[in-house]
C-alpha cells in the first residue's frame, strides 16, 4: 500500500509473468532484480517449463492464466504471449483488478488496443507496453540531449531494421500467420525502430501514412505453414506538428541487414546505433560521441512498470501510445492495399 502523505512504499508490488518464451524470461529477471516487486507466480501452457521456473524462485506455477488470476494473489502481471493473445489475457487480466504490461505489438489491431486502453481507464489501472528500446541507455541519453534542446526542433526521423534473412519458424511459425500475428515484419520488428523513433521525435501525433508491404520471400518460410504477411515494408508518416518519419523495415531483403535511427532537428541530428550527435560549433560541423553507460532496457522498462504502480504515474509507454502506434501499423497496411495515403483521426 501507498502512504500518501510520505509517498512510501509500505509493501512489494506481487508480480506475475505470463507467458515463458524469451521475452517473458526476460520480464522475469527484471522483477528478480527489482526489490520493489515480489514474483508470486508464473504462467504459461509448457507447465513443464512454468514448474521448472516456480522451482526454481520458490513461487507457484500455472497453465492456465484464469485460474493464477484468481488465485495467486497477483496485483500486476506481465503477458509476454503471441500477439493474438495480447488483448484477450490483458483483458482478463484488467478486469480481474490486475495491472498489465504487456508485450509488443500492443495488439492485433487499433481496435483492439482502444479496448484494452477504455478498460484499464474504466478500472483506473495502469497498462503499459513493453517497448524495451525507449529503455535502452543509448535511447535514453539521446532523448536527454533532445528534451534539453541540443537538437532544436525536430522535424524528420529516419527507422530502419532489416533483416537480410530472418523469417521466424518452427515453434515461431505464428509469427507468419497473420490471424495470429496481426502482420509480419513490420508488426514484429518494424514496431521496435517505429517506436523508438516516434518517442525521440517527441511522440507528436500522427494525421496520415503512404505505405507499401511486400511478401516476396514466402518459400523461404517452414514448410506447411501459412505465410500470409509481409516480409518487408516501407512508409511515410506525417504528423500534425508538421514532422515526418520514414520507416523501413524487413525480414527478408536483398540489401545488407542491420538497424538505425536518425532523428533530424533544426540545431542538430543523432543516429543510432552506436549513438553520435550530429552538431555545430563555431560555424564548424562536428560529431559527438558520447560514452553510453550500462543499462539493462528489460530491467529498466519492468523497474519503471512497478514504479508506475506504486507512486500512480502514467507509463512512459501508454495505453494511448499503443493506440497511436497500432492507428499507425494499420495505417501503413491500408495504405499499402488501397495504393492510397490513409488518413488518421
Amino acid at each position: 500500500m501507498i502512504n500518501r502523505e510520505r509517498g512510501d512504499v509500505a509493501k512489494k508490488t506481487n508480480v506475475a509473468v505470463i507467458g515463458l518464451g524469451w521475452p517473458g524470461r526476460e520480464h522475469l529477471k527484471g522483477y528478480l532484480a527489482n526489490d520493489k516487486a515480489k514474483v508470486v507466480a508464473v504462467c504459461d501452457m509448457n507447465t513443464d517449463l512454468a514448474k521448472q521456473l516456480a522451482a526454481e524462485h520458490g513461487i507457484e506455477a500455472y497453465g492456465d492464466h484464469r485460474q493464477m488470476l484468481k488465485e495467486a494473489g497477483v496485483d500486476a502481471v506481465s503477458v509476454c504471449l503471441p500477439n493474438f493473445l495480447h488483448a484477450p489475457v490483458s483483458l482478463d487480466a484488467l478486469k480481474a483488478g490486475k495491472h498489465v504490461i504487456c508485450e509488443k505489438p500492443p495488439a492485433l489491431d487499433a481496435k483492439q488496443a482502444r479496448k484494452m486502453a477504455a478498460t484499464a481507464k474504466a478500472k483506473k489501472l495502469t497498462l503499459m507496453y513493453a517497448l524495451c528500446q525507449r529503455f535502452s541507455a543509448e535511447t535514453v541519453l539521446a532523448k536527454d540531449f533532445i528534451d534539453k534542446g541540443e537538437l532544436g526542433e525536430i522535424y524528420y526521423a529516419r527507422a530502419v531494421y532489416h533483416r537480410r534473412r530472418g523469417i521466424p519458424g518452427g515453434s515461431r511459425s505464428w509469427f507468419v500467420d497473420k490471424a495470429r500475428s496481426g502482420g509480419g515484419a513490420l508488426i514484429d520488428i518494424g514496431v521496435h525502430a517505429l517506436d523508438c523513433a516516434w518517442w525521440l521525435m517527441g511522440t507528436p501525433k500522427p494525421v496520415s501514412v503512404s505505405g507499401m508491404a511486400f511478401g516476396k520471400f514466402a518459400h523461404l518460410a517452414a514448410e506447411g505453414t501459412t505465410f500470409d504477411v509481409d516480409d518487408s515494408a516501407f512508409a511515410l508518416i506525417k504528423f500534425a506538428n508538421g514532422a515526418a518519419l520514414q520507416i523501413e523495415c524487413s525480414w527478408a531483403l536483398n540489401l545488407p541487414g542491420g538497424s538505425a535511427i536518425q532523428i533530424a532537428g533544426t540545431a542538430g541530428g543523432a543516429t543510432m546505433s552506436p549513438l553520435k550527435i550530429h552538431t555545430e560549433r563555431n560555424g564548424v560541423q562536428i560529431d559527438i560521441d558520447p560514452e553510453v553507460p550500462g543499462r539493462d532496457a528489460f530491467a529498466g522498462q519492468t523497474a519503471h512498470f512497478v514504479e508506475c504502480i506504486q507512486k500512480r504515474k502514467t507509463p512512459l509507454v501508454s495505453a494511448e501510445h499503443g493506440v497511436q502506434l497500432m492507428q499507425m501499423l494499420d495505417g501503413i497496411y491500408q495504405s499499402s492495399v488501397t495504393g492510397k495515403e490513409t488518413r488518421i483521426r
